[in-house]
This record gives C-alpha cells, structure tokens and sequence, in this order.
C-alpha cells in the first residue's frame, strides 16, 4: 500500500481542530479518548484527509523523552480506520470492526513535543474495499501522519467489517456466546522495568522463563478498556508487545520506532495467556513478540525501539 503526495489537490480545503468528532464513529466511550476532528475527501477514490490533535500529556500513551508516543499513531489509525468505514462506506453502527494486521513507522525525532497539543494531518488511503451483500466488509488503510508539514510517522492495516451476526459466528464459532468470567489479572512486575510510573499500566505479569511473562489483564483499565469487550483489545496486546521489548532489551525509556501486529485469533480475557519476547540476533534492538494461550499463538508481531544509550 502507497500513498502518492503529489496526488493531493494543493487547494484542498483546511482541516479543522476545534473539536472531536462524535466519538460513536471511533467506538470510544471517553470523549477525552477520541482523537481525530475532521475529515474531507480530496476528490479522488477512496482519499481522505483527516484531522487529529495528540495531547502533550496523555494519560496513558506517553514517554519521557519528550517525544508523543508512536502508539498515538497506532490508536488514531485504529479510530481512521472505524471513522472511515461508518461515515464514508455506509457501515451501520454496532458492527463490529476487527483488525487482521497493524503496523506503524515512527520518525522519532520528528515527534518532538512542541508548546502546544499537536494538529496532526491524516493522508489516508483506502485500498482494495470488499463488499459482501453491498455492505464493506474488508479493506486495507494507509495513513501518512504529518505535523506542522513534516511527516512524523506512517500506519496501515487491514480490517474486516462484520454484521453482529457475522461477528457472533466468528467469535464463537457458531456455538454461541458463553459466560465470561473474571479477567486473568496477576500482580504486575515492577513499572520501572517497561517504562511505566504506575502498576495500574503494566500488562506484563510475573515474569516465568527468560523473557516470558503472563500477559495481565485489568478490565478496569480506562484507556485499555475504554468500553467493555469480550475479547483483550488489540491495543492491550499492543501494549503487551511494547512492554516485553523494552523489558527483553532492558532499555524501559526506549521509544519505538516500529511496531507491528497480525491478529490471529481473539484472546480470551479469562484464560491464562502468555508473552514472549525474542531478541532478533542481527538487531538487538529488533525484538519478535507473541501471545499465547493454550499453547497456541494467537497474536504475533514485531517491536523495533530507537534506545537512548545513555538512559538504558
């Protein structure tokens, strides 16, 4: 997936930032949790821009190196990509949106903090729309984040679109929904260790082999689980990913420069899960992550961070 600047009409019309849009088109409860304010088309097929404001100081999606964190990129793709689909392809609301694959590049010292909340500007592309009973169903996105001008980062994923019925067949296999019980919440490991000031913020429980760690689940969390779910949120398995890179390097004040995920299949929040991390042997600061639970893996992805060598 590509994206052409010189496609974009140099007359195009001026974003606006003064408020967010309705926060049932990014499926977010918090309105202080909805990030993007505007969207026009550009007039050619399936373009978009899109504006966002980042705050300098979120409650959860930050770092102490000055810098926004590039999971903000992460979670305004996320909300693009639901946004898009409800107000430009008719997707009724309550259908549910499932993220097969997410990746974001980082330009990290481009995402400098500044004196002001950044107005960030979406070049989004909507590429390869399938519809099944003249309904989206499954497209790819491609968004390229600049502020003041200069590009701070990229994201791109794939997602499906399914009716709840559809949803209902895919997440339970056609069995039906069963009763969920408590989360798997085990104490945390120490904040300083992935880079957090608070135990409420770790997703990593105790550590039990090199590098493996039980995955925990706070269904109280209220950026995580912003709205209940049924499954652990992308976002939480996201986090877990970041969280065991830095802990696998031993660099917790590392940003990222790159990560990405492929979802393989639904993570249940009452069953014990597991993270390993795996240092690449060509790139310390590379690492491969999974999730795992009954043995098997149901998220995979990739963590790259851009480590302060004298803070590790």
């Amino acid at each position: 997936m590509t994206v052409d600047a010189d496609a974009v009409p140099r007359n195009s019309p001026v974003l606006g930032f003064e408020s967010t849009v309705p926060r049932r088109y990014v499926h977010r409860q918090s309105v202080s949790e909805v990030f993007l304010t505007d969207c026009t088309s550009v007039g050619v097929a399936h373009r978009f821009l899109l504006g966002a404001q980042w705050p300098r100081l979120h409650g959860f999606y930050r770092t102490d190196t000055g810098r926004y964190d590039a999971m903000l990129i992460a979670e305004t793709l996320r909300q693009t990509a639901i946004y898009l689909g409800h107000t430009q392809y008719r997707v009724p609301l309550g259908h549910p949106f499932v993220m097969q694959t997410l990746r974001v590049d980082a330009a990290v010292d481009a995402l400098a903090i500044g004196a002001g909340a950044a107005e960030v500007v979406l070049d989004a592309s909507l590429d390869d729309p399938v519809h099944r009973g003249g309904l989206l169903s499954q497209f790819d996105l491609t968004v390229v984040f600049t502020v003041d001008g200069q590009r701070v980062g990229t994201g791109e994923g794939v997602a499906n679109v399914l009716t709840p019925d559809a949803y209902q067949r895919l997440r339970w296999n056609g069995a039906g929904p069963r009763r969920i019980g408590d989360p798997v919440c085990p104490p945390p490991i120490s904040p300083g260790v992935v880079g957090q000031s608070r135990p409420v913020d770790v997703v990593l429980g105790p550590q039990y082999a090199e590098n493996r760690w039980r995955l925990r689940v706070d269904d109280r969390h209220p950026v995580l689980f912003d709205h209940p779910s049924d499954h652990v949120p992308g976002m939480l398995l996201l986090e877990a990913f970041r969280q065991s890179a830095r802990a696998a390097c031993g660099c917790p004040h590392a940003d990222i420069a790159l990560v990405e995920a492929t979802y393989h299949r639904f993570v249940e929040l009452d069953e014990p899960a597991n993270v390993v991390a795996r240092t690449d042997p060509h790139d310390s600061w590379t690492v491969h992550t999974t999730v795992e639970q009954w043995g098997e893996v149901l998220a995979s992805g990739v963590v790259r961070l851009a480590p302060d060598r004298s803070r590790c």
